[in-house]
């Protein structure tokens, strides 16, 4: 028992020996693992005491510059300071030298604000005068060229103000710094005011201190407090000083005074307006204009603002608190050539109260061409006395503007592009100028081209409706979508002259919402893109059966609102960006917003609708979002701290360089891209754009009209534009040998009618009748003889020189209008026979009967008894065959033979008939 204990000891004893190396290697590994894991720890440890080394001093040297900078930018403030106090010196000499006369200018002037009604015409004349010297006066003074009119007692703090310069057009702002956007409660909007005083450059002692400004979005009107114009736009309309509160244009930023807090006199400057550029408000005050349906159903508020030549009309809801939107309901430009003010009659407004007719004024101006289309505005002021006030001032700045000449910067002038009865203008979808005397219009019926001067018009295709057209010209194609399903096709250009010709379908096309054509390859290559929702299908058109060869397929990110071919790219555009993708060849898109500019990031941050891109240069575009504009450069970096602000919400937009066209609901507003001024606004409502330029539009009033725009500063017309009135009676008639062709005319009984409408009319009928030329058939034989005698013409007198008028048995010198083409004259012989007005009467309808005017008539001979024979034609005459423009028989006539188409030849010499004439009884019973 001992040996097996002492046995299993030993055996226990080896085991836990051979146990030991396998431990101590296991512990060996675990320290190891450890002391790996430390060493990490540490050298991470290291490395991020490193980095925060290096952003140390990183921050130490921006330091240091941030304080040498700010040292600079202190001394240059001491400068300033210096040259401010020096040219307020200046400019207090200045007062003192020239104090009398801008006194008396400007107490004439409040004169005419505080004067009664009664004595405003009296005024009249004394402003002309002290305005003509107070503009004088400021023309004096070579450091300040402004002009402000006011209501309210000039006050030495008015005086004080600060001087500023005007250099920018009020349509723009920019960006400042990145931040947020926020709304800013407006500047106080006043009762009427209108301020005479010299805005001088005197501070009150600054401190070196700069302002925080930041750019914000406004929700009322809001004025600049430093060039006083209205700060338009619909977000981002300036900029506001964290600090002080001081609210400018974000280009007046830089010419704002240097110190901040601004001294509160200088936040509230005096209303103004700079007369040689047009820049700053000269009146603003709460009216009343009629409600969209008129005065009979009643007045709603609004705020009217004078500014920059312009006048201003925003919405304002019923009730104290209420406040305008910042969109601009109607804007009226002083520029225009039809722009006058005036007081109204009763009869100029039947449905509006009596009492308030005295306080009701109407600002005119013009609308489309024609003299009859104008657009008047009837606006109802708080009293007469501020009625008067109005018209005086808006009077008064008219006079200012036409003294100063400044440039009329309108560049469309709007035109009726053909009769607005044409049942096929009603209905349109989109249209296209084909050259200058055709038009294609798609509308619910087909696609048409109207021949404008010859009045033809030419189905092409079937009759699916047709929804937008697209010229190819290059290619000789027409595209449309069209149908229900809105498929596109390609017709050729031969089907526009009315021949049968097969069109092309492309059935992959289903739910086609837009198309555009372009170039790529320098030209070579003719490009079609089709957009589907989210997906842009491109073809390529050739000279093969079907013309197109389908060679990309795009999946955009959101859903395509627009596109354009740039230079062998197409440009989409979607929700909040705007994105290029190679037509030709593989290559990844790139968007026109780029993510690392933080500038631009607001347009994410609030999603907004991609209304339209231009492509300035090859190295930057525009951008038009429907709540402001941008420019970019070909990275997507902002090119230009300018912004585009839109008056009002805009529907779409297009371009025909350099001038955008952006249309709302009630004007369209003009740009030019390059300067980005707002040089024209048409105040047309409801107008949409029927092709990509803008030229041609449809007008949805209660008349429906097809309107050209025609832009002044191009070489020619692109269209020819035909006289239209609201008055034509005309109709379409297809021809009968051409089942695609079709007239558009008055047809003859209507063209009848008018003309017996116009004949009954004595004013027009003796516009058609002129004075005789030629007494020579003429000889009278006495008093005694109580008539006068008629002698024959001599064969070689032309006929259309003497006509021949009977009343009664009188005979009187007609007054025939003379025609172009050789009339026919009656000749009568020297005795009188009876005639009854039955038979005249009979004779006239027989000759109306034959067809249209200017037809071809049978020879006409003179009667042979004195009376006509029952055909009225003598078929012995030798008289050479004449045509006559046509009368009715049923028009008044005091005469017979002579006014009548049925006229006889002249006899021959010897005709035995030669002393007989012709008798002829009134026929006044037809009036």
């Amino acid at each position: 028992m001992t040996e097996e204990l002492e046995a299993l000891r030993n055996s226990s004893l080896g085991a836990r020996a051979t146990d030991m190396p396998w431990k101590m290697r296991r512990f060996a590994k675990l320290d190891m693992s450890a002391r790996l894991e430390l060493q990490s720890a540490l050298d991470a440890e290291i490395r991020a005491k490193q980095a925060i080394q290096d952003e140390l001093n990183k921050v130490k040297a921006s330091c240091i510059s941030t304080e040498c900078k700010l040292q600079e930018s202190e001394k240059k403030n001491m400068e300033l300071l210096t040259d401010i106090e020096r040219l307020k010196k200046e400019t207090e000499e200045l007062r003192s030298e020239k104090g009398v006369k801008h006194q008396d200018s400007q107490n004439s002037f409040l004169a005419f604000l505080n004067a009664p009604t009664s004595a405003l015409d009296q005024f009249e004349d004394s402003f002309s005068s002290s305005s003509s010297s107070l503009i004088d006066f400021m023309d004096d003074i070579d450091s300040v060229e402004n002009f402000t009119l006011s209501n309210t007692p000039s006050r030495d703090e008015d005086s004080k103000s600060h001087l500023h310069s005007r250099s920018r057009s009020p349509s723009t702002a920019s960006e400042i710094e990145p931040i947020e956007v926020t709304d800013h409660p407006p500047r106080s909007i006043h009762t009427p005011t209108m301020r005479t005083a010299y805005i001088g450059s005197g501070l009150s002692a600054p401190k070196p201190k700069a302002h925080q400004f930041v750019v914000k979005s406004f929700n009322t009107p809001t004025k600049c407090n430093q060039c006083t114009s209205l700060m338009v736009g619909l977000i981002r309309q300036g900029c506001t000083c964290e600090v002080c509160g001081f609210s400018c244009h974000v280009t007046c930023a830089d010419k704002a005074p240097a110190v901040c807090p601004i001294p509160p006199e200088q936040t509230k400057g005096p209303l103004g307006i700079d007369p040689q550029k047009g820049i700053g408000t000269a009146y603003e005050g709460h009216v009343r204009v009629p409600k969209p349906a008129g005065v009979k159903k009643g007045w709603q508020r609004a705020l009217a603002v004078i500014c920059d030549f312009k006048l201003f009309l925003y919405d304002v809801a019923e009730g104290k608190a209420s406040q305008p939107s910042v969109i601009v309901s109607q804007v009226i430009d002083m520029r225009d050539e039809e722009f006058s003010v005036s007081s109204v009659l009763a009869s100029d407004v039947i449905h509006a109260n009596r009492k308030d007719i005295p306080c009701i004024f109407r600002v005119t101006a013009s609308q489309l061409s024609a003299s009859s289309n104008k657009c008047s505005i009837l606006i109802l002021a708080d009293g007469e006395n501020e009625k008067s006030k109005w018209v005086g001032v808006l009077n008064e700045l008219h006079r200012i503007l036409k003294k100063n000449k400044l440039k009329d910067r309108s560049v469309y002038v709007p035109k009726e592009a053909y009769d607005s009865t044409l049942p096929l203008i009603k209905t349109t979808q989109s249209a296209a100028i084909i050259d200058h005397e055709r038009i294609a219009l798609g509308n619910e019926e087909g696609l048409f081209v109207v021949h404008v001067t010859k009045d033809e018009i030419i189905r092409v295709g079937d009759n699916k409706k047709v929804h937008q057209i697209e010229l190819i010209p290059n290619e000789q194609l027409i595209a449309v979508i069209s149908g229900r399903n809105r498929h596109v096709r390609l017709f050729p250009m031969a089907a526009l002259d009315g021949r049968e010709t097969e069109f092309y379908k492309l059935a992959e096309t289903k739910g086609c919402q837009s198309i555009v054509s372009g170039h790529v390859r320098h030209g070579a290559l003719t490009c079609l893109c089709v957009a589907m929702k989210r997906q842009v299908l491109c073809y390529e058109l050739n000279q093969s059966k079907t013309r197109h060869k389908k060679i990309k397929e795009i999946q955009v990110q959101g859903n395509v609102q627009w596109m354009s071919i740039f230079s062998d790219r197409l440009c989409v555009g979607y929700q909040s960006g705007f994105l290029k993708y190679p037509l030709h060849g593989e290559g990844s898109p790139y968007s026109l917003l780029h993510p690392d500019d933080h500038t631009l990031s607001f347009i994410s941050q609030q999603p907004t609708d991609a209304i339209c891109a231009v492509e300035i240069s090859n190295k930057e575009y525009l951008l038009c979002f429907s709540s402001v504009g941008v420019y970019v450069d070909c990275q997507g970096r902002r090119s230009r701290q300018q912004e585009l602000m839109w008056p009002a919400t805009p529907s779409s937009c297009c371009y025909n360089a350099p001038y955008l066209s952006v249309y709302s609901e009630n004007a369209i507003d003009i740009f030019d891209v390059n300067s980005m001024e707002w040089i024209q606004t048409i105040p047309l409502k409801k107008v949409r754009p029927l092709n990509t330029e803008g030229s041609l539009n449809l007008l949805g009033l209660e008349t429906v009209r097809l309107i050209y725009f025609k832009n002044k500063m191009a070489e020619g017309d692109e269209l020819v534009v035909p006289e239209t009135s609201d008055n034509s009676r005309k109709q379409m008639v297809r021809n009968i040998n051409n089942k695609r062709r079709y007239s558009f005319r008055v047809p003859e009984e209507e063209r009848m009618q008018q003309r017996r409408e116009m004949l009954r009319d004595p004013e027009m009928r003796n516009k058609l009748i002129s004075n005789p030329t030629n007494f020579n058939h003429i000889a009278h034989m006495g008093p005694g003889d109580g008539i006068q005698i008629l002698k024959d013409l001599p064969m070689n007198l032309r006929p259309q020189e003497s006509r021949t008028v009977f009343s009664g048995s009188v005979s009187i010198p007609s007054i025939t209008k003379s025609r172009t083409e050789p009339g026919r004259s009656m000749s009568a012989s020297s005795g009188l026979a009876a005639r009854s007005s039955a038979q005249n009467g009979s004779a006239l309808r027989r000759e109306f009967s034959g067809g249209s005017y200017g037809a071809k008539r049978q020879p006409m001979a003179s009667p042979s008894d004195g009376s006509l024979s029952s055909g009225g034609l003598d078929q012995g005459s030798d008289a050479p065959t004449r045509d006559y423009e046509r009368e009715d028989s049923d028009s008044p006539r005091h005469s017979t033979a002579s006014n009548s188409s049925n006229l006889s030849s002249p006899p021959s010499p010897v005709s035995p008939h030669k002393t007989k004439s012709l008798s002829l009884e009134s026929s006044d019973h037809d009036l």
